[in-house]
């Protein structure tokens, strides 16, 4: 299937730069008559910034379809002309006056005849395959494994057993049988990290490098514990390469939430979302076809004009830009884009062939965040961009999820509400809300203090993540409580499926040095469906929570309309 995939990308990728070329000479053609305007002094203002847009649009794209040299001509040739453009472009007088321009343009348009007619003959120079990189495995809302790599530690060994008690599939397998481990990893295509100890961490990246040598795509992160928790031993594991240290004794629920966010993560079947805006369609198609075939989702504006709707609609990661798009000036648009409050964090790039170290400076300096340079490659653009649109993403993260839990804010949880209600309403299937509260939560706080009182609650979020589906929304509602969007799922199976999860959390031991403490939680149920807006949804579920905390506490209540 991915040979098919590759085969495929490769021959629209190769149409791709056929269409670059035709349109390509008709420009040369074009430029050529400008060049015999200019050698009998007949070449206008209109003409000389006609002339300079082409050669722009050259130099940017040139690269990208194999044809390096023509796009440094192309570059030389524009430099040339540049200042007299601009001015040309920023003054009020006609454009139909007659302009002299630099010694050597008209011949060098001719060398970029020559150039091309070169380039043409060897139709597949430049072809590349796209890969997709690692490929991302698993899916949040199925359990989550972990490979545990014994090495006789018993603190490591019943690290294991509690993390299973957290709805963890944990995999023990002894670090020094290497077939063993090889079995385990072959074997686990769900897992999200091997956990091991610090001492061990050499070994274990040794097996798993081997195993990946062996054709693997998946790169697991090894989470490490020891109990040297200095400066020296964590730069010393890091530098093997080790995704995280944990100082013992372990706190359990901050393991198991950064190993929740890993799953989260490699489940990710979108490994971002960019928006291209290029009036070069070839380029452009170009852009949005290798980046789709390395997973990552892209659309392209070519008309300014349409930039502002497409942002709301498509909800880019990143903007990828021309410093120039027709007659609009990126950095102006880049500006533009900046005058709405939403999009102020929004990582604009640009790609262009501007070389000049203070423009890009000038440039950047009004809105944008980066350059990369034209021509730029293929795999060069895929790692860059999701490089960028996963930063840009753990970036929204910090803004849209709760400090503690990583779960939505109460705002974005409640639109989470309407949302699903218009859904309910559009495709007539039902829907379920859950409101949760944790019993007796101040005499947690009371008691064994705040610190515990926030492990219990990041708790509760990790089990709330670990079993519900990849499509249930949840966010913490505000203090202890919390809010479970579950999409078509009617009241008696998420009643069923909350029960459940409140009898698994019951069972959770909470160590406050040799003292324990376990804590229940009680949950009210309504279906959105029956309601005429979010709010009323709300409503009935928390009176279906206060019934239950009336009733006793420990367990589920579903509202009824009667």
């Amino acid at each position: 299937m991915a040979s098919q995939e590759n085969s495929d990308v490769s021959a629209k990728l190769a149409a791709l730069r056929q269409k670059f070329l035709v349109r390509a000479s008709a420009d040369i053609e074009a430029l050529r008559a400008y060049a015999e305007q200019a050698r009998r002094g007949e070449l206008s203002a209109e003409g000389l910034i006609q002339c300079y847009q082409q050669l722009h649009r050259l130099a940017g794209s040139a690269g990208t379809f194999g044809l390096a040299e023509l796009g440094v001509a192309a570059r030389a040739l524009e430099k040339k002309l540049k200042s007299q453009a601009e001015e040309l472009t920023d003054a009020d007088n006609s454009h139909s006056q007659t302009i002299e321009v630099n010694d050597g343009f008209a011949d060098g348009i001719d060398a970029l005849a020559k150039l091309i007619e070169v380039k043409s003959e060897n139709r597949d120079q430049g072809q590349t395959t796209v890969s997709r990189g690692d490929a991302f495995e698993g899916s949040h809302g199925m359990q989550v494994s972990v490979i545990v790599m014994d090495d006789g530690r018993e603190g490591l060994a019943s690290l294991g057993a509690e993390m299973a008690r957290y709805g963890f599939d944990c995999r023990t397998v002894d670090r020094h049988a290497t077939a063993a481990v090889q079995e385990a990893l072959a074997d686990t295509p769900g897992a999200a990290a091997i956990l091991c100890s610090d001492s061990a961490v050499a070994d274990v990246m040794a097996l798993r490098n081997q195993f990946m040598a062996k054709g693997a795509r998946r790169r697991l992160p090894v989470i490490c514990v020891g109990a040297d928790a200095s400066f020296g031993n964590k730069y010393h594991v890091a530098k093997l390469g080790a995704y995280a240290f944990f100082p013992e004794p372990v706190d359990v629920p901050e393991l198991a939430e950064r190993i929740e966010s890993l799953a989260i993560e490699r489940s990710a079947g979108v490994q971002g979302r960019v928006l291209i805006v290029e009036d070069d369609t070839e380029l452009a198609e170009h852009y949005c076809l290798v980046l789709q075939s390395a997973g990552i989702e892209a659309q392209t504006v070519s008309d300014p004009l349409d930039l502002m709707p497409t942002l709301s609609a498509f909800q880019p990661d990143i903007v990828l830009m021309d410093v120039q798009i027709g007659d609009y000036s990126g950095v102006t648009l880049a500006r533009l884009i900046r005058f709405e409050p939403r999009w102020l964090s929004l990582p604009i790039i640009y790609l262009s062939s501007e070389d000049d170290p203070d423009n890009q400076l000038e440039a950047l300096s009004k809105g944008a965040d980066e350059f990369l340079m034209k021509p730029v490659s293929d795999d060069y653009l895929v790692r860059s961009v999701r490089i960028r649109c996963y930063r840009a993403r753990q970036l929204s993260e910090l803004m849209n999820r709760d400090s503690l839990t990583g779960l939505l804010k109460h705002s974005l949880i409640k639109q989470e509400v309407e949302k699903e209600l218009a859904r309910c309403r559009r495709d007539g299937h039902p829907s379920s809300l859950v409101m949760l509260d944790l019993d007796h939560f101040k005499r947690i706080n009371d008691t064994w203090g705040h610190r515990y009182g926030d492990i219990v609650i990041r708790t509760l979020a990790n089990l709330l993540r670990n079993r519900l589906r990849e499509t249930d929304m949840i966010g913490r509602y505000g203090g202890e409580e919390f809010l479970v969007v579950l999409p078509q799922c009617p009241v008696p199976a998420a009643a069923e499926l909350i029960q459940g999860i409140g009898e698994s959390f019951a069972e959770l031991a909470f160590s406050v040095g040799e003292s324990s403490f376990q804590v229940t939680l009680s949950a009210g149920i309504a279906a959105i469906n029956d309601f005429p807006n979010g709010e009323d949804a709300l409503e009935a579920a928390d009176q279906a929570l206060y019934q239950r905390k009336r009733g006793g506490r420990n367990g589920v209540t579903v509202y009824s309309l009667q």
